[in-house]
């Protein structure tokens, strides 16, 4: 039975972060996206492990989501004069958007275990 509870909990987290992540990468703020694991982690309040997979799932799958609001066929020339104004590939500049997304939602569902720890041991 607790194992149910523990992956509708993932489940449920992982589509806050997911939803919200797309959601607020459409107000062109990116590292705003940091907010939806942070608040699905307080909603949700399935522990550490929950918090850290959903987020990061969480986070690659809503800039999977933006990739396809986009126009196919101009991906990969968009992504090659990015990066060649970056001076990297476009492959590498696709992976460290996925990362840092990812790791951004990460870092807020682990801000946001933390402070619903805190916040359940003082009381």
């Amino acid at each position: 039975m607790m194992k149910i509870v523990s992956v509708s909990g993932f489940i449920i987290s992982l589509l806050i972060v997911t939803i919200a992540g797309v959601l607020l990468l459409f107000t062109n703020v990116w590292y705003l996206v940091l907010l939806s694991g942070l608040v699905a982690s307080i909603v949700v309040r399935k522990g550490y492990l929950v918090s850290a997979l959903s987020g990061f799932v969480g986070g690659i799958a809503g800039i999977l989501i933006i990739f396809l609001t986009l126009p196919l066929n101009n991906l990969g020339s968009l992504m090659s004069e990015v990066g060649a104004i970056a001076g990297i590939s476009s492959v590498i500049l696709m992976a460290l958007m996925f990362l840092i997304n990812g790791g951004l939602c990460l870092s807020g569902a682990l801000i946001g275990t933390f402070i619903t720890r805190v916040v359940k041991r003082s009381q």
